[in-house]
């Protein structure tokens, strides 16, 4: 047991780490890609592909790993020793990036799909060893804590979530302590010592197993450092493998999610590095949260498969109830002060159900304790590319051709799809579960059709009562990297104009045309000081 638990310690320490070089390292990118959104979504897509690619090398190999703490140990090692050639890597990136874009008579369009595309592959190069061996981890430690089948979903769901706690409390720390107080470089240094750190707990830990099996070898004479199993094994689910796909299309449709509540909680909490900290915690902690919880129910191949489907039912409807109530939620101050605790309230409920269905879809594709391992890996690989092409679609694509209310109405119908497909295709057809999906999915397709976010729209993070009904929204639109509001309010003696955006807004004096400035840099809408004569109308919102 205090194995078990020094493997539990390593992985929180390992998912720490892991959220201190990710938050730092889009900090370092931007410093040569710029602050867009677009070219920190390709950091993340990078990001999340090396992830995706380890977990898949593992997925094909870890059945030859005999020592898999050692091995995993060697792995912590080799990420800190990669971590420290990031810097130098990035350097000799920024030479690349002037020599192919510098030199050009006007700034380059950074709007377009190529130069996003350079970003990632760029990104991805820079970050491939380090980010594969952290996605090689998670499968070479199922291998050691599962040894039964039916610890395949409590313990995979066990580590998972731990794992994530350490994200949660990595990403809270570099948000709001160590990039303060350290900078870039000295938060780097802080991840990798932790790294170091782990490297020798898991060496010290393999010695140990080392030892224990050396002394069981007369009786046993098994030197492996992963206990053989002897509870029966439950027979493979039919059509389990259809797990993998629609696990694939869960994460694309969680990170829609994820884009599409940061950025309304944007115009609430502000575009910050630490109101990203806070809203990026909450998710994760809301995802370690329901693994936890969902690894108590994933103890049998069919109640993971019941379980799955009501996962992804209740990420609809709790989807559908933040979107609805998140204007209710509107503070009087806004900004990050004293409203932190709301991103938690509002994340929460969908975010739990989203970290159930990790653990679920393991025990549901692995056939017994000996595939736990290469199936933990294959689900993660597959979720994770689902998760690279949903944040790349909702943030070039998706939010803004369809805008918030066609977003979340999309991925609400995904959900119950994928109740429905997960209740067709994979285990005993459950008749009572297919027909109540299907009459979901016809029920949201044809009545959910929710409004435009005005309340949301009209809140700035640096104005006061901008969400109040004296103002009038007039025009607006919805980009790949901003929202951005533009609404009316009259006084006694002038009429105002008022930019309103999640980072900074303007205020124009219509009466006069004289820019009041609120934050530097966004004084440009004297152009449209005749548009706040007209009354409120909605066709412009586009």
């Amino acid at each position: 047991m205090h194995i078990l638990l020094g493997v539990i310690a390593c992985f929180v320490l390992s998912g720490f780490a892991a959220l201190l070089y990710q938050t730092a390292w889009m900090r370092q990118f931007s410093l040569v890609f710029g602050t867009s959104e677009l070219a920190i979504a390709a950091v993340l897509a990078a990001y999340m592909g090396g992830l995706a690619l380890g977990a898949a090398i593992a997925a094909r190999y870890v059945h030859r790993i005999r020592r898999p703490i050692l091995f995993y140990g060697l792995l912590e090692g080799g990420i800190a020793i990669s971590a420290l050639a990031v810097p130098w890597l990035l350097s000799l990136l920024n030479a690349v990036y002037i020599g192919i874009f510098g030199g050009q008579p006007e700034p380059v369009d950074a709007s377009g799909l190529g130069q996003s595309f350079f970003y990632m592959g760029s990104a991805f190069i820079v970050l491939a060893i380090p980010t594969s061996f952290m996605g090689a981890t998670l499968p070479l430690l199922t291998k050691y804590v599962v040894q039964s089948d039916e610890q395949v979903g409590p313990r995979v769901g066990l580590i998972y979530a731990m794992n994530t706690v350490g994200a949660v409390v990595g990403t809270v720390v570099a948000g709001f302590i160590l990039l303060p107080a350290l900078g870039l470089n000295g938060t780097v240094w802080v991840g990798v010592s932790v790294n170091l750190l782990v490297f020798v707990i898991a060496a010290l830990l393999a010695r140990a197993v080392a030892r224990n099996a050396a002394a069981a070898a007369a009786d046993t004479g098994d030197t492996e450092e992963t206990p053989v199993a002897t509870s029966p094994s439950e027979a493979p689910l039919r059509g389990r493998t259809w797990i993998l796909p629609l696990m694939l299309v869960s994460g694309v449709n969680s990170f829609v999610y994820e884009v599409l509540w940061t950025r309304l909680l944007g115009h609430i909490l502000g575009g910050s590095i630490t109101a990203f900290a806070t809203m990026l915690a909450s998710f994760l902690g809301g995802i370690a949260i329901g693994s936890a919880i969902a690894s108590r129910f994933a103890t049998t191949k069919t109640a993971a498969i019941n379980a799955f489907i009501i996962v992804q039912c209740g990420i609809a409807v709790a989807s559908m109830a933040i979107y609805e109530m998140l204007p209710l939620a509107i503070p009087e101050t806004v900004g990050l002060k004293g409203n932190a605790i709301l991103a938690v309230f509002i994340l929460l409920p969908a975010t739990l159900f989203i970290g159930a269905t990790f653990p679920l879809a393991v025990r549901i594709f692995a056939r017994d304790e000996n595939d736990a391992a290469p199936a933990s890996a294959r689900v993660y690989s597959w979720n994770t590319v689902g998760a690279i092409v949903g944040a790349t679609v909702a943030v070039f694509f998706l939010i803004p051709m369809l805008k918030y209310e066609g977003a979340i109405r999309v991925a609400v119908i995904v959900n119950v799809a994928l109740a429905l497909g997960a209740a067709i295709l994979v285990g005993k057809r459950n008749n009572a579960f297919v027909t109540v999906t299907a009459l979901a999915l016809i029920g949201v397709g044809v009545a959910y059709q929710p409004a435009m976010p005005e309340a949301i729209l009209r809140t700035s993070p640096v104005i006061a009562d901008t969400h109040s009904a004296s103002y009038c929204i007039v025009a607006g639109g919805t980009g790949m990297a901003t929202s951005v509001s533009r609404a009316t309010a009259t006084t006694a003696d002038h009429r105002y104009l008022l930019e309103i955006g999640p980072s900074s807004s303007t205020l124009l004096d219509a009466s006069t045309g004289a820019t009041i400035p609120i934050v530097e840099g966004l004084q440009n809408w004297l152009s449209e000081a005749p548009s706040a004569d007209q009354p409120c109308w909605w066709a412009n919102f586009k």
